[in-house]
């Protein structure tokens, strides 16, 4: 009888280092790795010469210029620029570490998913040019944006819940909650990480005490940074809100199904009145052709001028327009639409999941190209921020393309990250239902719990409480790609098997 408890993987007998370097075939994929790096760079500054910025990019430069200890974003990435400055102001410099950083965690990824699972040699080329030879990274790693970094953490995050189900050692729990940790610093997305922390940990072979303590851990991190920042933002705004923006994202949630109820003004939360009547005004002035909310995907109300956030802020808050002083108006009205959006998700949740997250979740799977859909916001020029904290003669910039290109070379990437997930949502039930999953390994099936607990979570985040596009889904698209792979070729093996056992 063929034993089908066999996947695809490779003999973990020798060590991950030999792994790499004295098995011929895994050194050639090294080697073409970091030439193609190399000369990928090389030919993408010839390029662009400057670096990506949007406007986030020039809040975490103001957190830095401004010495200030809170801001919209989290502080994190503000603080990585600052070292980098410390050496120097050269943004090559910071574009190629950053390339640098996220080129070591795929290669991390890489070859510790084909030590610990495999792939047939076809399909190892096919995970291999996506990795290295992909424009995306290359993109990514040129903007000024917690991105790459965010983005190589979570990889590496993942990448070490496979190694624990291979080897339960202690320092894989204290570095998987060191990661999440750090990644929250960069960016407040990493809030539903300890979630999935507790899936992996729980399937894992360690001793239950030690999963307690694997679970706290992460906390022991995040906590501290959150009360900090509530402190922090105290000072300036008189509120301990741990994040200023969510207020905003709150009520621009809310606002997608206005135009759908009836709000009784009678009973709104205290200090929240004026902000409903501005409402009733702008959807009862401005007709539906001019604000179809489907066109700035999940942020219409924060990104339009006139759209009621914005006009608020401007009547309540008159300062001026320096870094700290517009953290501090965006930061005043912050409660109040905390608590005018809670209240209508609240008292309104069957339009709001009709009328918003219905919308953002055809976002999810066909996912805004945002940031990839132009070079530099549309602009041949920077802002004041970054040609002084870069040190450039002047504020014009240069590039060999056209500012849109990159729109052109994004243009499929959602329609791929849709496929993706349609496709491994099939592989997944039909391993469900077909009782195949019977079959594998424990660290297998351990860690295709893992990542569908983690696409699974990342979605409802994505879904329900921010915006969805294309440069926050790509560590799920790296996981879709290579468990795509591995489950066909298992599905492939069993299939095969099956007529023989009968």
């Amino acid at each position: 009888m063929t034993d089908k408890s066999f996947f695809i993987k490779t003999d973990t007998t020798t060590s991950f280092l030999s792994f790499i370097f004295h098995e011929r075939s895994n050194m050639r994929y090294l080697l073409i790795a970091l030439a193609g790096a190399i000369i990928q760079f090389a030919i993408f500054k010839i390029l662009y010469p400057y670096p990506d910025f949007i406007s986030d990019s020039y809040s975490y430069i103001d957190t830095n210029l401004y010495n200030m200890k809170v801001n919209l974003w989290p502080i994190g990435y503000s603080k990585f620029l600052a070292l980098v400055h410390l050496f120097t102001s050269s943004h090559v410099f910071l574009v190629a570490l950053q390339y640098m950083i996220s080129t070591i965690a795929l290669l991390y990824f890489f070859y510790s998913v084909l030590y610990l699972y495999g792939l047939s040699k076809n399909n190892a080329i096919l995970l291999h040019v996506f990795l290295f030879f992909n424009p995306m990274f290359l993109y990514l790693a040129n903007c000024v944006l917690s991105d790459t970094l965010f983005g190589a953490i979570s990889l590496t995050l993942f990448t070490q819940y496979l190694w624990m189900y291979r080897q339960p050692r202690l320092s894989n729990i204290v570095f998987q909650a060191l990661l999440i940790g750090t990644a929250f610093v960069l960016r407040y997305t990493a809030i539903y990480y300890p979630l999935v922390s507790i899936v992996a940990i729980m399937i894992s072979g360690y001793k239950l005490p030690v999963k307690l303590v694997g679970m706290v851990m992460p906390w022991l991190l995040i906590i501290p940074f959150i009360v900090y920042t509530q402190q922090q933002t105290k000072k300036i705004t008189g509120t301990a809100e741990f994040s200023v923006f969510g207020g905003w994202q709150i009520a621009n949630n809310a606002l997608y199904m206005y135009d759908y109820i009836q709000v009784d003004s009678t009973k709104l939360p205290e200090g929240t009145l004026e902000l409903d009547r501005l409402a009733r005004q702008y959807f009862k002035a401005v007709p539906p052709e001019k604000r179809v909310l489907s066109e700035i995907q999940g942020t219409f109300f924060i990104k339009v001028p006139n759209a009621i956030l914005k006009p608020y802020m401007a009547m309540r808050y008159q300062g001026g327009y320096d870094a700290p002083s517009g953290f501090k108006a965006w930061g005043m009205v912050s409660p109040v639409y905390k608590a005018y959006g809670t209240y209508l998700i609240k008292h309104y949740p069957f339009a709001f999941m009709r009328h918003y997250m219905w919308l953002n979740t055809q976002n999810y799977f066909i996912p805004y190209p945002e940031k990839f859909g132009s070079y530099n916001i549309g602009m041949r020029e920077v802002w004041d921020p970054a040609k002084v904290w870069f040190n450039l003669k002047s504020n014009d910039i240069t590039l060999v393309p056209s500012i849109e290109f990159q729109g052109y070379v994004f243009f499929l990437y959602p329609l791929f990250f849709m496929v993706l997930n349609i496709y491994f949502i099939f592989l997944l039930g039909y391993f469900l239902f077909s009782g195949y999953l019977k079959y594998n390994s424990h660290t297998l099936n351990a860690a295709i719990i893992t990542v569908s607990a983690f696409l699974l979570i990342n979605f409802g985040f994505s879904v329900f409480a921010t915006p969805v596009v294309l440069r926050y889904q790509i560590v799920p698209m790296i996981l879709l790609v290579y468990f795509s792979l591995l489950l066909t070729e298992r599905l492939l093996v069993l299939m095969d098997e099956t007529p023989k056992t009968s």
